[in-house]
């Protein structure tokens, strides 16, 4: 029998340093992937918010004003 642990042999069969980056790396993309949904998130809330007028009130006066010349 072989001193060499398995996961330290340099073959074909699975590694523990192949383990650990696999799992590494699929952080990583699950990190980034929560990164950017955050930031297009917040990017959201400030297109709406840019969409929308400053004062709400002043909208409604403009609607009553448009209603009342109507009728």
């Amino acid at each position: 029998m072989s001193d060499t642990k398995w996961y330290l042999k340099d073959e074909k069969d699975p590694s523990l340093g192949m383990w650990i980056f696999r799992n590494m790396a699929m952080g990583a993309v699950w990190a980034g992937l929560v990164l950017f949904g955050l930031i297009a998130f917040i990017l959201l809330i400030r297109a709406v918010g840019f969409l929308l007028p400053e004062d709400p009130f002043a909208a409604l006066e403009t609607g009553r004003t448009l209603i009342s010349a109507i009728v």
